[in-house]
């Protein structure tokens, strides 16, 4: 006797892609929680180099205004690194959940 899986239910996200005219991508899930986290992060990851650079715009106007950290070598790495990420991924963040998400 030979047992045949039930077919998975897949669940189907497209996504446009830019610069071809009616193009677009296929992606396939198991599960829609998947799809969700994908989605997610796929929507996410647009925003995260010009968050960045926002961040380092931020050192630039700190420095501009007189807080200059470079005579503290640990505290400065870590204003000068610290800015630009949380600012990448708290912006981000809230990008997403005030343009992209559904209630």
């Amino acid at each position: 006797m030979s047992r045949e899986k039930a077919p998975l239910k897949t669940h189907v996200l497209e996504i446009p892609m830019p610069g071809k005219k009616g193009g677009k991508r296929r992606l396939e899930f198991q599960s829609h929680e998947d799809m969700h986290n994908w989605e997610k992060a796929y929507r996410k990851s647009k925003w995260l180099v010009p968050y960045f650079l926002v961040g380092v715009g931020i050192n630039f106007i700190l420095y501009g205004i007189g807080v200059d950290l470079s005579r503290n070598l640990g505290l400065g790495f870590l204003v000068g690194v610290g800015v630009p990420l949380v600012t990448m991924f708290l912006f981000s963040e809230l990008h997403y959940r005030l343009f992209y998400r559904k209630p």
